[in-house]
């Protein structure tokens, strides 16, 4: 079932609902309350289904293969180009890219950085469509909340914009945008201002 993000753009997951009220007041303030989104699967089993089948649907495919396989090479790729990932165990295997997409301050712009990391990451999806890319936006504390949580929109997009100009589908595609509200650094310096302006990567497998 997909989750409800309290912070919902244009872009985001079919299924997200405004709430009542100002959203910047129930913007998520700790990691934890930013999951990955989790996809559907169309096929319906009955009670007693569910029942015989929940211990091995977790750990396997339709066709029997382990869930993780596919994810396990696409680590082995990524470790290939060079590109820092770390691994999240779930319910599957999810791959949080280490290095972040940065951008200058109150500007929405690729850098030459970024869209090296982008063209990396284009030639392991590419040939994956079983695969998702999921685009958070965030901010520094500069300026405006408002015009924060937009500009950590636009950032997303413009990720996903790139991504899908060089060819990926979008419905490998995901972005959403968090705004000011969870900084991985200290907003009290420039630097750190600096490291919150950014667009961090997830990848994770939507079919299998």
């Amino acid at each position: 079932m997909l989750r409800i993000i309290s912070l919902c753009t244009s872009l985001l997951l079919v299924g997200c609902v405004q709430h009542g009220g100002n959203l910047l007041d129930t913007a998520p303030k700790t990691k934890s309350d930013t999951p990955y989104p989790t996809f559907e699967d169309p096929y319906t089993e009955t009670t007693e289904q569910e029942n015989t089948t929940d211990a091995t649907r977790a750990l396997t495919g339709p066709n029997g293969e382990l869930k993780d396989d596919d994810m396990r090479k696409v680590s082995e790729q990524l470790t290939d180009l060079g590109v820092v990932y770390h691994e999240v165990s779930g319910d599957q295997l999810v791959i949080s890219i280490q290095e972040k997409v940065h951008f200058s301050s109150a500007k929405a712009e690729l850098t030459p950085l970024a869209t090296n990391l982008l063209d990396k990451l284009i030639s392991v999806m590419s040939t994956k469509p079983e695969l998702a890319l999921v685009l958070d936006g965030h901010t520094d504390v500069t300026g405006n909340p408002i015009k924060n949580q937009n500009l950590s929109e636009m950032r997303s997009n413009e990720v996903r914009r790139y991504l899908l100009t060089n060819k990926l589908n979008a419905s490998q595609l995901y972005s959403r945008g968090f705004g000011e509200y969870l900084p991985l650094c200290d907003n009290e310096t420039m630097l750190g201002r600096k490291c919150n302006r950014r667009v961090e990567i997830t990848i994770l497998k939507i079919h299998w």
